[in-house]
């Protein structure tokens, strides 16, 4: 029996609508149930929520805090909208089992290729002019961003990188490919029915999200690299891979600055010189190249196998 057997019949488009109104109803309630954690775990109001969060006394309720609110607001608009869509949720979303390692340890060095790449568009993003007004509004954002990254990614055990390993870089991982790569990139394709598209806009939606503009175009390419791993793979979990290292890059070299030099330098890595982008996506070409063959299985329209004879191929 193949996964089509298995979907209710509602158009592409409507489920992408579905998503995003599962989204932001998700982003309300996620918002509202940390309130409750925040005040079971440190025992002050909701009132002064705001403020204290950047305290380093109360990093435990925030990253608890982040855990929940990630979950809700990613995977439960992905997971029901599948579930509407179809009786198997997560075949839908490319959860796939049959995870290979040359794969795998291909999506782990796309993800080390395009950090030139990203480098490259870093400096170009900065470059763009923006007025007096624009400026300031997005070095605050960018200022407080840089805050909570350095709130949970505390360093003084062993046992707090661990946890910094799993609030940042794994949960985040999983949350997101299910909902951007695996949810929406899937039914944009399915909608247009024009792969490099949906990848193009489901990747500047992944950056929007993440509400940094310094960060909007080099996030831009690694959402590109993610779709293409997802797209080429038909297996949201290379995806996942992929993106778990990447943040799990980031954590590691903020626990060694810590370690080294009892602070923490968010900018470190994040310029890179025009040549070197340059080289980063000619070898990030040949990569993608590679990975579509290894993955032995028909491309889709929607970048997912739907016959036995494809399933089979991919799983073998």
């Amino acid at each position: 029996m193949n996964e089509n057997q298995y979907q209710r019949k509602i158009e592409p488009g409507v489920e992408v609508l579905i998503l995003f109104g599962l989204l932001i109803a998700c982003m309300i309630v996620g918002t509202v149930v940390t309130i409750p954690i925040w005040m079971v775990m440190t025992g002050k109001g909701p009132l002064e929520m705001a403020k204290d969060m950047l305290n380093p006394a109360y990093v435990d309720a925030v990253k608890a805090m982040q855990v929940v609110s990630t979950i809700i607001i990613f995977f439960i608009p992905a997971f029901v909208t599948a579930r509407i869509v179809t009786k198997k949720p997560f075949a839908h979303l490319g959860l796939k089992r049959g995870v290979k390692i040359n794969r795998a340890v291909l999506a782990i060095v796309i993800m080390l290729a395009v950090l030139p790449l990203v480098g490259t568009l870093a400096e170009l993003n900065k470059a763009i002019p923006l007025t007096a007004a624009a400026k300031k509004f997005f070095d605050n954002m960018e200022s407080q961003y840089a805050e909570q990254v350095k709130l949970m990614a505390t360093f003084k055990t062993p046992t707090d990188y661990i946890a910094a390993i799993f609030v940042i870089a794994l949960m985040p991982a999983i949350v997101e490919e299910v909902f951007f790569r695996g949810a929406l990139q899937s039914a944009v394709t399915r909608s247009i029915k024009v792969p490099w598209l949906a990848i193009v806009i489901t990747s500047v939606i992944f950056s929007v999200v993440h509400f940094s503009w310094y960060g909007f175009i080099p996030r831009v390419a690694l959402g590109m690299a993610l779709g293409y791993i997802f797209y080429y793979t038909g297996n949201l979990w290379y995806s996942i891979i992929g993106h778990f290292f990447n943040n799990a890059l980031m954590v590691t070299v903020l626990y060694y600055q810590y370690l080294k030099d009892k602070k923490i330098d968010m900018e470190v890595g994040e310029a890179a010189p025009w040549w070197a982008g340059l080289i980063s996506l000619a070898v990030l070409v040949g990569l993608f190249i590679t990975l579509k063959k290894l993955s032995a299985t028909k491309i889709y329209p929607d970048g997912l196998a739907n016959t036995n004879e494809a399933t089979n191929r991919f799983n073998s």
